[in-house]
């Protein structure tokens, strides 16, 4: 296709892309015409209205045997729209580990070529849109989120073309899909689902770590840092470095606080619950002789009891020590005995409340002068069975935190 035809320059033009505005042509230069002097590779074309992003790439000789007079002036647009149509599916591979990826070519001047732009781990232009939907998410937090195609490697592939090699270079840029992987696994002692996050990070992301953000590279130096500690919520986080800038962080749910790190069941083990005093009782009896004399009648609400009793054995998890429960006091059953010349009380040991015993003869008595008296005992700590008593609770090392198992046991039915 001949442009612009004149005495001395006729442009013959080609389209690398589908977009014509993606252009590239040679110029048959004239030397007798426009002089012999040859411009610099990078000067603009002369026609700057016709051609404003174009710049001499290559210059050769269009007759050698006229090397002196007929020349081709190589241009090249020097911002070609590149994300349209450069794009193929592929995978990477960080560290043995494969993750989708889109491969681009990008044909960048020499003189404007910066290794560290755009940043590994940067965002893939959303170019073609739609071409490379991301993936709307809720994590297990129910935070939304969005899956993205960042920057994982780069390379520089080597230009087969005399007419672009000399001003061009063409760097290889791969974007994986940033997708979290994750894992579910039954916790058989909670009866909970708990999930394993992994997800790949480059070294410069930042992350934080009680309010102070910390490139994760840092951190990975750093065994100590709170941020590989055991949080409150059952959370454990470990990394594993995949190549010199790529880390795989695995965010372990230990204990599943949110569905509940604690649990209750019923079962049963032996106890002992001591007889529960009823009252104590005076009956009179007369002699056959005709006097008078009285015995004492002991009544319990509730016989002694050992064997099977139900029991709720309650478990939680927590990250701190809180200690045990507080363990009540066994019931302890005292007896009670009164002795006097009148009687004998003997009450064997029970729950019971204040008990106080009033003894009197009178002014009868043919062999005692008149006594009075009182015979006091103190309650016991129980005075009846109490509903339940909290008989044991230990607390011991799980998991990285600590779990306490209580067991209370409550009275057979009466």
């Amino acid at each position: 296709m001949a442009l612009n035809p004149s005495p001395q320059r006729q442009s013959v033009v080609t389209f690398p892309t589908p977009n014509v505005n993606d252009i590239l042509f040679f110029e048959s230069v004239d030397a007798e015409q426009v002089g012999t002097e040859i411009p610099e590779y990078g000067s603009k074309h002369p026609d700057s209205v016709k051609w404003p992003n174009h710049r001499l790439v290559h210059v050769e000789a269009a007759d050698p045997k006229q090397q002196n007079r007929y020349y081709r002036y190589y241009y090249a647009a020097d911002q070609l729209d590149q994300d349209n149509d450069n794009w193929s599916h592929t995978e990477a591979d960080i560290g043995g580990t494969k993750f989708d990826a889109v491969a681009r070519d990008y044909v960048v001047r020499r003189s404007e070529f910066n290794p560290e732009l755009p940043a590994m781990g940067a965002t893939m232009p959303d170019v073609p849109v739609d071409k490379f939907p991301s993936t709307a998410r809720v994590d297990e937090l129910d935070r939304n989120y969005t899956d993205t195609y960042v920057l994982a490697q780069r390379k520089q592939i080597p230009i087969n073309d005399k007419v672009l090699n000399g001003l061009y270079v063409i760097e290889q840029r791969v974007y994986v899909k940033k997708v979290p992987m994750y894992r579910l696994d039954y916790d058989e002692f909670f009866s909970n689902t708990n999930y394993t996050k992994q997800t790949l990070m480059y070294a410069t992301e930042r992350v934080a770590v009680n309010g102070v953000s910390y490139p994760i590279s840092d951190l990975a130096k750093d065994p100590n840092s709170d941020y590989w500690k055991l949080t409150s919520g059952g959370i454990l986080r470990t990394m594993q470095q995949l190549s010199d800038n790529w880390y795989a962080v695995t965010k372990q749910q230990v204990v599943n606080t949110v569905a509940g790190a604690s649990f209750g069941y019923t079962t049963s083990v032996n106890y002992s619950f001591p007889p529960v005093l009823g009252g104590i009782y005076f009956d009179l009896w007369e002699k056959r002789s005709g006097a008078m004399t009285y015995s004492p009648r002991v009544t319990y609400s509730k016989g002694a009891y050992r064997g099977p009793c139900k029991a709720l054995v309650s478990v939680s998890w927590s990250h701190n020590d809180n200690g045990v429960a507080a363990v009540q006091k066994a019931m302890q059953p005292e007896s009670i005995a009164v002795s006097t010349p009148y009687f004998n009380l003997s009450v064997r040991e029970t729950l019971h409340g204040p008990v106080t015993i009033s003894v009197t003869n009178g002014n009868q008595d043919e062999i005692y002068v008149y006594t009075a008296g009182k015979y006091n005992f103190d309650a016991t700590n129980y005075e009846d069975w109490p509903s339940s008593i909290i008989v044991s609770s230990t607390v011991k090392k799980f998991r990285g935190g600590w779990l306490k198992e209580t067991t209370t046991v409550f009275p057979p039915p009466t």
